[in-house]
């Protein structure tokens, strides 16, 4: 990374972290009073779907969003937006008068804003950082996003809960501001960039017939359009497994609210232990091997989760199991992503990576209310049958997967290759 682009990607970085953290605490903290104000795991698990719906909705919307306009003030609007949503919040639960819909409603505008505020993450990055630098940054990014919203935030919310029930929204609400204003910080040059005459007669066209831009490039390239599907068809069965996995860490496995926090703080060790150990393992098993393997852990860990018996050892032994399978999420997620940067056109990144997530997230919802539903009858049945699946997905496109990584290196990209990188943006601003 070049010395020129240190100090604004650090302030993007520490905007992205604050961003990350806040939500953590807000995705933590709303499951956890909802557990308070109803014994339904149904309506729990709503909230967990409300989270999802508004990548369903918007999120090809956000990605022409951070394409068409100044993404500098993008991410700063939408933070500082997210900040006043969940003050609102937090005043309703310090006055006793938020009920369960309310926390769905508050998980759906948040995720709504969200979707805005990380697609103008993803393409600020290509700004402030260097071709040669990205893997480094894109690094460093995915190790403190999991430290921000596996480590710190869930164990920060828990004990917030404990202490007073509208602590954490109070303190989600101070990050997001953070957030914002780190992100305005940034030199004004970051987000109104030069425009290309393609990309200015795309400008012409309108917002909504740029929406299905994203779509278009999938399509037409195999290796991601491969990916896509199977990454699909995986969160899928992921989403099922998890649906009420809060609610079944508690009443199953016996885990004290206070220390749900810690449990899933020893999952997320996984994803940052896989952003330690990726590069080497890519260098000596190869990127092909090491993404189709990712794939194969996850499924049979959730199975593990699922069928531990509700004791100290059993929390123990699924709380590793959930470590294992966080690491092969991260590895996935991480390796596709890298895929997807090498392909993806700088001026189509945020339509490509906001229709990434829509397709990916498209029966997220529905899924996540039929977790809910199965967990009804048993609370171990989503954990087994979502791993079951998973197991069966992976081994069956293990080898399709690997081909399509392969591919991805040796075959030119589908439409626009030829479009030019960002110019980096100097630390003056």
């Amino acid at each position: 990374m070049r010395a020129r682009a240190s100090r604004p990607f650090a302030l993007l970085w520490s905007s992205m972290m604050s961003g990350y953290l806040a939500d953590a605490l807000v995705w933590t903290a709303a499951p956890l009073l909802a557990v308070r104000l109803t014994q339904d795991p149904f309506a729990v698990s709503a909230i967990s779907a409300a989270s999802y719906l508004p990548w369903l909705l918007f999120g090809v919307a956000a990605g022409v969003a951070a394409d068409r306009f100044d993404r500098r003030r993008l991410l700063g609007v939408a933070n500082l937006a997210r900040a006043a949503v969940v003050l609102g919040a937090a005043a309703l639960v310090a006055a006793g008068r938020m009920p369960v819909w309310g926390l769905v409603v508050l998980i759906f505008v948040a995720g709504v804003l969200e979707t805005v505020a990380e697609e103008g993450n993803q393409a600020l990055l290509p700004r402030v950082v260097d071709v040669a630098g990205r893997d480094a940054a894109n690094s460093r990014v995915a190790a403190g996003t999991q430290v921000a919203q596996g480590l710190v935030a869930p164990s920060a919310a828990a004990g917030l809960v404990a202490l007073a029930a509208a602590a954490p929204f109070v303190a989600s609400a101070a990050a997001f501001a953070a957030a914002a204003v780190l992100a305005l910080l940034l030199p004004r040059s970051t987000g109104a960039r030069e425009v290309a005459p393609a990309a200015a007669r795309e400008v012409r066209d309108g917002f909504f017939r740029q929406l299905d831009d994203g779509a278009r490039f999938l399509w037409r390239d195999r290796p991601l359009r491969t990916l896509l599907l199977v990454t699909t068809g995986s969160a899928t069965c992921l989403t099922l497994a998890q649906a009420a996995l809060v609610v079944y860490v508690v009443r199953t496995l016996h885990v004290p609210d206070a220390l749900v926090g810690v449990f899933l703080a020893v999952g997320a060790i996984g994803s940052v232990l896989a952003s330690v150990v990726l590069a080497r393992a890519v260098e000596r098993v190869g990127r092909p091997r090491v993404l189709a393997g990712s794939a194969v852990v996850c499924g049979p860990m959730l199975v593990v989760m699922g069928l531990v018996p509700g004791s100290r050892l059993g929390a123990g032994v699924a709380a590793a199991a959930f470590a294992a399978m966080t690491l092969g999420v991260t590895v996935w997620n991480s390796l596709t992503a890298s895929v997807r940067q090498h392909r993806v056109p700088d001026d189509l990144l945020g339509r490509v990576s906001g229709t990434w997530r829509t397709v990916c997230w498209v029966l997220v919802p529905l899924v996540t209310l039929a977790g809910g539903a199965l967990s009804r009858v048993d609370l171990r049945l989503p954990l087994v049958l979502g791993g079951v699946l998973a197991t069966a997905l992976a081994l069956a496109t293990a080898r399709v997967v690997a081909g399509a990584v392969a591919a991805s290196v040796r075959d030119p990209a589908a439409v626009g290759a030829g479009s030019r990188e960002p110019e980096l943006v100097a630390a003056e601003g």
